[in-house]
């Protein structure tokens, strides 16, 4: 029998049926794909992980965890769904995309799948998760850095009120993210006259909204800009050379522009620029694309 691995074709099959809330038919395909492709049920296989998922289908209990806690290149908390699904904003950005080469790990990929139902289905355990996550001792009494999309971005307008109340409600928790959804912030701000002040949105180029960027400035809560330079080549931004440093200030033109050196929580002796409302307000944050 063949090895169920989760292709881009396949994973965006199942991901535009969860998007959809067409969870009957999900289960039934994911099924249908371990039957198909098992006996593979060793522990971190394919079939291991999405036999894990559709326990979570049937019990509606998460088997995945809902926010991660950071690493040595992300040190926040974070949250995450399915890329592209999940992006209304997304242009030419969906070929490079780097979440798209975590599906490579199944759990990843059903985590994802795992918290874009939960979010269009029971929002409620996500506030309930994250509550208990921030009574743990090493969270518990001081600021919470939250990423909120590592993948993934907001997909509608009812999604960006859950997570805005939900900040609103929890201060000590100093939010930041990428989003190409600019005309659903226009829309938030129209409709509730605010965004919370622990949100900092970076406008991520490379999308179709590039040209709702500068209509942004004026909001308090948007930082700025978060763009990537194609330097033809693979390049790591914590390994970058002085000299593809002034390439890629070439390739960003005019302007006041900083440099991501790609570990996040480190890039500066006050804190991470791309929540920094204050100093890095209106810069430009530019990074190769990798």
């Amino acid at each position: 029998m063949r090895k169920l691995s989760i292709t881009r074709t396949l994973g965006i099959q199942w991901a535009a049926l969860a998007v959809k809330t067409n969870l009957d038919e999900l289960y039934t395909s994911i099924l249908t794909a371990v039957k198909l492709n098992g006996p593979e049920y060793k522990k971190g296989g394919t079939v291991y992980y999405a036999l894990k998922f559709l326990r979570f289908m049937e019990s509606g209990v998460p088997e995945f965890t809902l926010f991660t806690k950071g690493n040595s290149k992300l040190p926040f908390l974070s949250w995450s769904t399915l890329p592209g699904v999940n992006c209304p904003g997304a242009g030419a950005c969906l070929n490079w995309c780097y979440s798209f080469k975590a599906w490579r790990y199944p759990a990843a990929y059903f985590r994802q799948l795992q918290n874009t139902i939960l979010e269009r289905n029971n929002p409620e355990l996500i506030r309930a998760e994250l509550d208990r996550v921030l009574c743990l001792p090493s969270y518990s009494g001081r600021r919470v850095d939250l990423r909120l999309y590592v993948d993934g971005d907001f997909p509608n307008l009812d999604i960006m009120t859950y997570w805005f109340n939900t900040l609103e409600e929890r201060p000590r928790i100093a939010a930041y993210g990428y989003s190409k959804s600019l005309p659903i912030f226009h829309q938030y701000a129209a409709r509730f006259g605010h965004i919370p002040g622990n949100y900092a949105l970076n406008g991520s180029k490379g999308g179709k909204y590039d040209h709702v960027l500068k209509s942004m400035k004026g909001y308090s809560f948007f930082r700025g800009a978060y763009e990537g330079f194609n330097l033809g080549r693979k390049i790591t931004p914590m390994d970058m050379t002085s000299a593809e440093k002034r390439e890629i200030r070439k390739l960003a033109g005019p302007g006041r522009a900083f440099i991501c050196p790609g570990l996040c929580g480190s890039c500066t002796s006050m804190g991470h620029a791309c929540g920094n409302l204050d100093t890095f307000k209106d810069m430009r944050i530019i990074t190769p694309i990798h």
